[in-house]
């Protein structure tokens, strides 16, 4: 059995460590909250923007080069991750995901390089010696859309030049506060039934926007005429060009809601086993003491009896 004072050592520093958690759980929650009301607040423009967008794809004959199909022999896989850790699985969710793309890809065959966007991306394709094009952290906790255009830009301008034949992206959705799913999604070209499957996945499960088959984000009828102004061509490609930049917004907006989502879980599990180791070193400690109480009035008891 421990000292007295080492476990009075240890009871000091579990309740030090639960008192760190449980302001880190707080600070995790408050930021989660104002996440969450960033990525609902701009979830009906996604709808939206999705179905305007899949709508185009499917009525107008032009195309656009944004929407053109290429060769996959090049792919540019972007990994949205953190950059601060203590939350739980969740960056670990995303690069399991990862690998399991890796292992599936033919890295002999077709040429693959990496953008990772979060530090702890960073680190992962750093550890893996994946050919990196160029990296993005910082983006910040409520991020506006003009922080991500710099990311969008250089994306949507590397596909432009052919310098690959399709983007993917692996990032982490919000569905609730205890469930976050990684999604392997495919940004360009656009592509009509991926749209259709992006606004499948991105319904919530619960909430407002919880309806899927809510005739405000189905996909309309091909028979609808439409008409055009400016031009078809002009309307398309501006359309097309801000649509894929709104999505990628989305996709890092929705990764810092699950982040802080996960962090405030982490933290709290943290604290709630703070608080129950802390009262099982109590316990001992109490036991102990009186063990030392117990064997001393023996001693005493034993002493006296003796003398007489």
């Amino acid at each position: 059995m421990e000292s007295l004072q080492k476990t009075k050592s240890r009871i000091r520093a579990v309740k030090n460590i639960g008192q760190i958690t449980k302001a880190m759980e707080v600070v995790a929650a408050t930021k989660m909250r104002k996440s969450q009301e960033v990525a609902l607040r701009s979830r009906p423009y996604a709808f939206k923007a999705l179905e305007l967008l899949s709508v185009l794809a499917k009525h107008a004959e032009i195309k656009t080069d944004l929407m053109t199909k290429r060769d996959i022999k090049k792919t540019l896989l972007v990994i949205v991750t953190s950059d601060r850790g203590l939350a739980g699985s969740f960056n670990s969710q995303v690069l399991r995901v990862a690998d399991s793309f890796l292992k599936s890809y033919d890295v002999t065959s077709y040429k693959l390089q990496v953008v990772p966007v979060g530090k702890k991306a960073i680190s992962y394709v750093g550890k893996k010696k994946l050919d990196s094009v160029e990296s993005f952290y910082g983006f910040g906790d409520f991020i506006e859309p003009s922080e991500t255009f710099h990311l969008s830009d250089k994306i949507i301008s590397w596909f432009l030049s052919g310098q690959w034949g399709r983007v993917m992206t692996i990032s982490t959705h919000f569905r609730s506060t205890l469930k976050q799913e990684v999604l392997l999604r495919q940004v360009l070209p656009v592509d009509l039934e991926k749209i259709q499957k992006t606004i499948s996945e991105i319904i919530p499960e619960h909430g407002k926007f919880s309806g899927i088959h809510d005739t405000r984000y189905t996909i309309q009828d091909a028979s609808t005429d439409y008409l055009f102004e400016p031009t078809p061509k002009e309307l398309v490609e501006s359309l097309i060009d801000h649509l894929v930049r709104m999505q990628i917004y989305h996709l890092v907006l929705e990764a810092n809601a699950s982040e802080h989502s996960a962090r405030m879980v982490a933290m709290k599990t943290a604290s709630d086993n703070a608080k129950e180791l802390s009262e099982k070193l109590n316990l001992e400690y109490n036991k102990a003491r009186q063990a030392g109480i117990t064997k001393e009035l023996i001693e005493i008891t034993s002493a006296v009896n003796t003398l007489q």
